[in-house]
C-alpha cells in the first residue's frame, strides 16, 4: 500500500531487458509532499506566519511501513523520527520525550499491534514507547542492561519486542510493557554467535533473522535462541558482503540485505543462495549512498538511502519468481 503517485516515464527494473522483471523502482521520500500529503490549515497558517517549513529527512537510517501505509524512519541526522501517513493525510516529527529531553540517535523504529511506536536510540541506551500520535509512554531498557540498542523487532502475536545491542553483540527480549525476559546470543564467530550486529526482522516462519554485521554474514535463529542457519562471506563479489546492515523478508521469504560499502540490495533465498542484486553507488533513481535500513510490507520495499537523504520504495514482482539471475546487476 503506497500513496498514488505518477509512475515515472522511465520503468527501472531489475532484472534489466529482455529479463522478465523481478524487481521495480516506485518513487521517493523525502518530504511530506511525496507521499501527497497535503498541508492542513493550521500547517499553512503556521508557514505564513514563521515561513515555508523544508522539514524532510536529512540522514535517514531505519525504517518500517506498516499495513496501514504509514511509514516511519529514523533520522540520525535531524535527531527525530518522521511519521509519514498518507491514509490520513498526516505528516508529523518525533523528537523526544519533552522539548528539553531530545532523541540523540535514533536507529531502530517499529509498531505494536495497537500502533506504538518503538524507537531504539543508541547513545541513550532506551527503546522509548510513544502511542501513534506521538506522545510517550515509557521506556524500556537502562545503561546497565543495554550498551547499544540498534536494530528492534516486534513479534505482534507473541508480544515480544526484540532489541539487537550491537555493543554487546547479542540480542535483548522484553515484553512489550517493558519486562526483560532474557538475552540470546553473545560475542564470538560461532554458530549463535555475534559480532556487532546491526538489524533483525521476523519471518512468516517465526524465526530471526539477524545482520551479523562484523562476522560479515546472516544468521536465522529460533524465537528460543536455538541456531538454524547462516549464509554470507567477506568480499567484493557478487553474492559477497561488505558491511551488511537492514534485513526484511518479502511474502515468498526471500531475504535481503542492505550493504553499506557494497551499496546496493542483495536478495537470498534461505539456503543463501542469491537471487539477484539491485542498486548500484549513484545518486538517481535506484542507486544508493550508504543503504541502511530496509522494511517489506505488502511486497512494498522501503529502503533508507541515509547519504542520499531519501527513502526509496520498490516492489517485489509477485508472480514472477525470483531465480538465481543475481548476475544481472544493475
Amino acid at each position: 500500500m503506497g500513496p498514488k503517485v505518477e509512475k515515472k516515464k522511465e520503468h527501472i527494473v531489475w532484472p534489466p531487458p529482455p529479463w522478465k522483471p523481478k524487481i521495480e523502482f516506485l518513487y521517493t521520500i523525502t518530504t511530506p509532499d511525496d507521499m501527497q500529503i497535503k498541508k492542513g490549515f493550521f500547517r499553512r497558517l503556521w508557514e505564513f506566519i514563521a515561513g515555508e517549513s523544508k522539514k524532510g529527512v536529512v540522514k535517514p537510517f531505519g525504517v518500517f511501513a506498516d499495513d496501514s501505509g504509514r511509514v516511519y524512519v529514523t533520522d540520525t541526522g535531524d535527531q527525530s523520527v518522521h511519521i509519514f501517513d498518507p491514509k490520513d493525510n498526516n505528516y508529523f516529527v518525533i523528537e523526544g520525550i519533552t522539548q528539553r529531553y531530545r532523541l540523540t540517535s535514533p536507529i531502530g523504529v517499529a509498531t505494536d499491534a495497537e500502533r506504538n511506536i518503538y524507537v531504539s536510540d543508541s547513545v541513550m541506551r532506551r527503546v522509548y514507547v510513544f502511542n501513534e500520535k506521538g506522545k510517550f509512554i515509557r521506556e524500556i531498557g537502562s545503561d546497565d542492561i543495554m550498551q547499544r540498542p540498534t536494530g528492534i523487532a516486534i513479534d505482534k502475536t507473541s508480544g515480544i519486542l526484540y532489541v539487537v545491542d550491537t555493543l554487546a553483540s547479542n540480542i535483548l527480549v522484553y515484553s512489550l510493557d517493558g519486562k526483560y525476559i532474557k538475552t540470546i546470543g553473545e560475542h564470538g564467530g560461532g554458530k549463535g554467535q555475534f559480532n556487532r550486529p546491526t538489524f533483525i526482522a521476523i519471518g512468516k516462519d517465526g524465526n530471526l533473522y539477524i545482520t551479523d554485521t562484523m562476522n560479515v554474514r546472516v544468521q536465522i535463529i529460533d524465537k528460543n535462541g536455538k541456531f538454524v542457519g547462516k549464509f554470507g562471506k567477506r568480499g567484493d563479489a557478487t553474492g559477497d558482503m561488505a558491511n551488511p546492515r537492514g534485513i526484511a523478508l518479502d511474502s515468498d521469504g526471500h531475504i535481503y540485505v542492505t550493504d553499506t560499502i557494497l551499496e546496493a540490495v542483495q536478495i537470498f533465498d534461505k539456503s543463501g543462495q542469491l537471487l539477484l542484486v539491485f542498486g548500484r553507488r549513484g545518486t538517481d533513481s535506484g542507486e544508493f549512498s550508504i543503504p541502511a535500513g530496509i522494511s517489506i510490507v505488502n511486497d512494498n520495499i522501503y529502503v533508507a538511502d541515509s547519504y542520499n537523504m531519501r527513502i526509496q520504495v520498490f516492489r517485489y514482482l509477485k508472480g514472477s519468481q525470483l531465480n538465481n539471475s543475481a548476475q544481472q546487476k544493475k
